[in-house]
């Protein structure tokens, strides 16, 4: 809700700067076709007529953000006085209770703390409980004066709970505990009481009074789904440290029983609501005693609190970066997902890691590896509708909802495929035993950089009609039907093809998706034959493609006459000859590539996500190779309707070009089965998902001869996929200005 006087400027100058857009637009096209040039000088001036209108509007936010923070830091830097005093904490006496204290120090040095906290009694307080808070390098810690009691009629009772408050400090999250608790009641201070009073009573601020209205209700219910989403984003933390601070008291004194019968005498919530508590259900905290390996794994609802909220900014701030503002629209949706997919890749990479640590996706019926993702998709995509922006506007109609749910399919899609590579990353660099250091930040940080750099790509699609629609290709300019056919197949493109071709981390990504986990893997021996595998797989695919290249080029004048493959009169409709025939050969490439993910993804062991990777690359440098030194000399030996298409020698940044088309479009064409696999094999019977062994080397690439050949191939693919890379950044600077307008 905006004030009458800046809401009232903002019309206006949106309403000005709309009308010269169209005015410059009906000028340029009465003069013929607006090329991109044209475009890019129109949204330039588009932009500079609605930035001053919008600085205020960033300011407001900035205003707000700020408030928000510094409210926040308030409360967390005033909780210790605030307890201390509401609670009328007095500091234990050593001298008055020697013994007591003398416990309570030797329990501290037990619990590996560096520094004793502050012992505080909570004199009015008859519960056999404890709360750790405090500043760093003054923590405290209270008891309660049931549980003083507590240690003269059951002293094991008493250490067990000391101990869950003393797991606080170990734990390090007295910090993110009360940091959470703070940004909920700065939250309601800053963000939800000044909208809820205005909205109940617009004429404090000169807005007229009315009946609560549409937009009274929207606002009302944009707070109430606000509010919720951030008191249960809450709750998850506070729940999710207590079980941690069980798991580590518990594992302290695992001969012990003493917690378990603290936990059991707790009383049964009253409330079906109580389960969404700050503290776990007893019953919750007694299996994670139990089997202190669980709450390692932050689960579904850790995940799930994460999206939500991370969904419904999104979707709000997609409304000042985005489309509706006109300022690099697709510039800055793609660098807010940039930063999003980052933030979400890197969480459900730690919750698989620590899921393969504890080993509990041994019992699961789902394994977190394939319910984790979709958990997340969906619940980031339940945070985009419960958006202030979506309440407002909803779904523009049926065509756009089809649209929705193509890009939340192909989400989901994509986090299976990331969830999978992630949880056999983890398999392969033996997380539950001794892995390397270095493995677990390496594979969450490969993961964060694929999850923002599919971001970048999806968010703004996500935001545009048909955004990932596929597009038929242009028909010939002249030919038979069959050919027709084939051109319109061929040149066909997947709307986010184009912009993963033209993006500069597409081969860094995938470098890392099969270079972590062959680095990561602790048995050397493990890793040569999956390693070989994929390198002969590439390698053959690879060379399949490069032959095509020549075959399409030689056989086409046999079966086409030369007036379809001549070049057409200018101003003719319809693909040239030479446009179809190139297209063709990077659809076999494509293919090729597919065929090249599809047969390590599909084997055995957990290096197969590594291998289907590697050899995609593989293929597609080989294929690349083949379009340009096998392809372009047959297609001059077999056809000299052009000669002159022959006699330039093909730049750089083209053979980057192509390199990237098919690579991209192979992997494309390969996610549709992989989904199915990974679905296939999630929800097989768990004693029938252990497939780590691979097949015994045999023949060549058991030899000491065949693995140093393997070495070679490798450090090519990196020596040419760096130079694609750097080729491939000016033409992708170029094309993300022009989309972006700028």
């Amino acid at each position: 809700m905006q004030l009458p006087g800046p809401a009232e400027r903002l019309e206006r100058r949106v309403a000005e700067c709309d009308a010269a857009f169209v005015e410059a637009v009906a000028r340029l096209a009465a003069d013929g076709t607006i090329d991109d040039a044209d475009r890019v000088v129109v949204q330039a001036e588009l932009r500079a007529c609605l930035r001053p209108a919008f600085t205020g509007q960033h300011l407001w936010a900035a205003a707000g953000l700020s408030a928000l923070t510094v409210v926040t830091v308030i409360g967390y830097l005033a909780h210790p006085h605030w307890l201390t005093r509401r609670r009328r904490l007095r500091r234990i006496d050593p001298k008055a209770a020697p013994a007591l204290v003398g416990e309570l120090d030797r329990l501290s040095r037990e619990a590996g703390l560096a520094r004793t906290p502050r012992w505080l009694l909570a004199p009015r307080r008859r519960t056999a409980g404890g709360q750790a808070f405090g500043l760093p390098r003054r923590r405290c810690v209270q008891l309660d004066a049931g549980l003083v009691l507590l240690r003269r009629t059951d002293p094991p009772a008493f250490r067990a709970v000391v101990r869950h408050e003393l797991a606080h400090l170990r734990n390090r999250d007295v910090d993110l505990t009360y940091l959470t608790v703070a940004v909920w009641w700065a939250f309601l201070a800053v963000a939800v009481l000044p909208r809820l009073v205005l909205a109940l009573f617009p004429g404090l601020v000169g807005l007229p009074s009315e009946p609560l209205g549409r937009t009274a209700l929207r606002t009302l219910v944009s707070l109430l789904v606000m509010t919720a989403l951030v008191y249960g984003v809450r709750n998850v933390l506070l729940r999710t440290r207590e079980r941690h601070a069980d798991a580590v008291a518990a594992a302290h004194d695992p001969h012990d029983d003493a917690l378990a019968r603290v936990l059991a005498r707790l009383p049964p919530p009253r409330r079906w609501y109580s389960r969404w508590g700050t503290h776990p259900l007893p019953a919750d905290r007694l299996r994670t005693v139990r089997d202190p390996r669980a709450p390692l794994v932050s689960g579904y609802g850790a995940l799930a609190a994460a999206g939500l909220p991370a969904g419904t900014l999104t979707a709000d701030l997609s409304v000042t970066v985005g489309l509706r503002l006109g300022l690099d629209e697709v510039l800055g949706l793609g660098l807010l997902g940039l930063f999003v997919g980052a933030g979400l890749g890197a969480l459900l990479a730690l919750t698989l890691w620590q899921n393969a640590v504890a080993r509990v996706d041994e019992t699961r019926r789902v394994p977190l590896w394939f319910g984790g993702p979709l958990v997340l998709a969906a619940a980031f995509l339940t945070g985009t509708l419960l958006s202030l922006h979506r309440i407002n506007s909803g779904l523009a109609g049926i065509g756009e909802l089809g649209s929705w749910l193509v890009a939340a399919a192909v989400l989901a899609a994509g986090a299976v495929l990331l969830g999978a590579w992630m949880d056999a990353t983890a398999r392969a660099a033996d997380a539950g035993d001794r892995p390397r250091r270095w493995a677990a930040p390496a594979a969450v940080t490969a993961t964060a950089l694929v999850a923002g750099t599919a971001f970048t790509v999806w968010l703004p699609l996500a935001e545009i009609t048909y955004g990932f629609a596929l597009r038929p290709g242009i028909g010939p300019a002249t030919g038979p039907e069959w050919y027709a056919t084939i051109a319109t197949i061929v040149g066909g493109k997947l709307g986010p093809a184009i912009r993963i071709v033209f993006h500069p981390l597409t081969l860094p990504v995938l470098t890392l998706l099969w270079l972590v986990p062959v680095l990561a893997a602790r048995r050397r021996a493990d890793v040569a034959s999956p390693l070989r595998r994929a390198v002969l797989v590439g390698l053959c695919t690879g060379a399949v493609a490069a032959g095509a290249a020549p075959a399409l080029h030689l056989l086409a004048p046999l079966v086409l006459p030369v007036g379809v493959r001549s070049t057409p009169p200018p101003g003719t409709a319809g693909e040239p000859y030479v446009t179809v025939i190139g297209n063709s050969v990077i659809a076999v490439g494509s293919l090729a590539v597919a065929v090249a993910v599809l047969v390590p993804a599909l084997g055995r062991g957990p290096l197969r996500p590594a291998g289907a990777v590697l050899a995609a690359v593989v293929s597609g440098l080989l294929a690349g190779g083949g379009y340009f030194l096998l392809g372009v000399p047959a297609y001059c030996l077999a056809d000299v309707t052009d000669p002159g298409w022959c006699l330039p020698v093909p730049s750089a940044a083209e053979i980057s070009r192509i390199t990237h088309w098919i690579v991209v479009q192979g992997v494309l064409v390969a996610a549709i089965p992989l989904v199915i696999a990974a679905t296939a094999t999630a929800l097989r019977p768990v004693g029938r998902r252990d497939e780590d062994a691979g097949p015994a080397d045999r023949g060549m690439l058991a030899t000491r001869r065949g693995q140093r050949a393997a070495i070679v191939v490798l450090a090519v693919v990196l020596v040419v996929t760096a130079w694609l890379t750097w080729e491939m950044l000016p033409l992708a600077g170029e094309y993300w200005r022009v989309i972006g307008g700028g």
